[in-house]
Formats: C-alpha cells, sequence, structure tokens
C-alpha cells in the first residue's frame, strides 16, 4: 500500500513537470497599480502620490472572519444578510465594485465573467458570487441592471450571482472587514479604489484575495477548492492543485517547489528504466 502511494505520489510531481512551461506562464504579475497598494508596490514615495490616491490600498485580513450579520439589498429589494449568502454552505466570490463605475469597475468585471465562462463550472451549483456596491448612493434597480449585464457574459442562465446595495453603515464594516480602502473624488465624483475579489469560506472565513482586473480561471479555481477544502473541484483539478501554492503576495497560485519537480521527474525516469530492465531480465531468465 505504501509502495502504490509513493508511485501515485511520484507520477503527481512527474506530470507536474511536464506541465512546467505552463506553470511559469501561470506565473505572471500584474503590474496594475492598485493591486496591492499605490504607495507601497509601486515604489512611489508617498509624498509623491496623488492626493486622492494615498490611503486607497488593500489590506490582507486571511482568515479573519466578516460580520454574518451585516445585511445588504438584493437586487430585487430584499434586505439579506451575508449569513444567508453562505447558508447553504458554498463559498462565495466577493467583488467590490460601485455601479456608475464605467472604468475600473467594468473592466474588472467583464473580465470576471469571461472567466467564469471560460472556467465552466456552474455558478450556484458549488459556489456563489455577490457583488457589493460600496457606493451607498446605488439602488436595487441599478443592481438589477447590472446583474443582467454581467449574466448575459457568463453565458449561464440563473446563475447565483447576486449584485447587492448597502447602508453607509454596512458598507463600511465590510470593507474595513476585508481591508479594502478607497476615497472618494469630490472634483471628479467618482471612488479611487483598488481591484481584487475576494474568497469567503462557508464559514464566513476571509480564505484568498486575487488580485488586479484580469483572473486566470485556474485562479478562481483553486481559491474555490482551497475554501470548500477541496469539496469541491475534478479529480484532476485536484491533482494539479497540488502543483500550486497560494502566494499572498501576488494573489495567484505559484509553481510550487520547481526544483523538488524536477527532481521527481529525474527519480521517475529512473525508477520507470528500473522496472523495464527487470522485466528484460525477468523476459531472458525465462527463455533459459
Amino acid at each position: 500500500m505504501k509502495s502504490n502511494i509513493i508511485l501515485v505520489k511520484i507520477f503527481v510531481i512527474f506530470l507536474c513537470s511536464f506541465l512546467n512551461k505552463e506553470i511559469f506562464a501561470f506565473d505572471e504579475r500584474n503590474p496594475f497599480p492598485n493591486a496591492k497598494g499605490v504607495s507601497t508596490g509601486s515604489g512611489i514615495p508617498l509624498s509623491k502620490v496623488p492626493e486622492v490616491m494615498q490611503g486607497v490600498t488593500i489590506t490582507e485580513k486571511l482568515g479573519s472572519s466578516i460580520d454574518l450579520n451585516n445585511t445588504f439589498t438584493d437586487s430585487n429589494g430584499k434586505v439579506t444578510k451575508i449569513s444567508e449568502m453562505l447558508s447553504d454552505g458554498k463559498p462565495l466570490i466577493l467583488t467590490l465594485n460601485y455601479y456608475r463605475c464605467t472604468s475600473l469597475c467594468s473592466l474588472q468585471l467583464v473580465n470576471f465573467a469571461n472567466s467564469l465562462k471560460d472556467m465552466g463550472w456552474k455558478i450556484g451549483k458549488d459556489f456563489k458570487i455577490a457583488t457589493v456596491s460600496f457606493d451607498p448612493s446605488d439602488v436595487p434597480k441599478i443592481a438589477k441592471e447590472q446583474q443582467n449585464h454581467y449574466l448575459s457574459l457568463t453565458e449561464q442562465k440563473n446563475a447565483d450571482w447576486q449584485f447587492y446595495v448597502g447602508t453607509n453603515e454596512s458598507i463600511k464594516k465590510l470593507t474595513d472587514e476585508v481591508g479594502f480602502y478607497y476615497r472618494y473624488d469630490t472634483a471628479s465624483k467618482e471612488f479611487a479604489h483598488a481591484a481584487a475579489i475576494f474568497i469567503i469560506s462557508p464559514e464566513g472565513k476571509i480564505s484568498r484575495y486575487l488580485y488586479g482586473i484580469t483572473y486566470k480561471s485556474r485562479d478562481i479555481k483553486f481559491s474555490l477548492m482551497d475554501a470548500s477544502m477541496n469539496k469541491i473541484g475534478s479529480p484532476t483539478d485536484q491533482i494539479l492543485l497540488t502543483c500550486f501554492h497560494y502566494n499572498p503576495t501576488s494573489g495567484k497560485y505559484d509553481a510550487f517547489a520547481v526544483g523538488m519537480l524536477r527532481i521527481g521527474a529525474s527519480l521517475t525516469v529512473l525508477s520507470l528504466l528500473i522496472i523495464l530492465g527487470f522485466f528484460f531480465w525477468r523476459e531472458k531468465r525465462k527463455a533459459y
């Protein structure tokens, strides 16, 4: 039994080594300046950062819990607790946007919807999505328009991707809990904010942060698998996940122990040669 387990592990390592080229392509860094904080990520001195952008950042709070009693109003006007969003035990993808935004938010949500389409997982079956506006002036009617638009991009009818609006109090509580800090620019009457999606576990804990305005479908899959404690995902996805680890610095899944992969691949080739040699020796012995 132990030898079989070892062989399976070697096979996984060997499989990952064949994916090495793809792994490195997957480990690309997103240069988007708001990924994890303008003043630190870009190396620009704080004094040189425009005033409206100062304090616009995301501070990771991995493992922290969000208030399950916090309430928001969905696109149909129903007041909903966060606990209700998680009531069926599925991980939740949370996005924070505001519905008047025609630049950053639109790009983020369009790319996110396209990634969901490419991912091929049915939204609502193993996971749910909640987009919450951090603009307290947004209303359910606008949320419904946004919902209809972005759901159409996923090409999934009746997908469980809900759009919410909230009060100043509920918005501030949620954004503070996930470490999402933004500022309102009175001159442009727009919000300066960062871009990320947040993966929430079924228990209401912050499991992962994925940064930028584009998201690899594989990153989304792995994040949901981690948040669900590997209760979702195909066997192939489970094997592939062993080849990656979550990098909180980049907010992506990077190749895991590349050097060990190469060593494992070499050991696999050596093992195969030994096995083939044994069979040839046995057949030759039978011939005599």
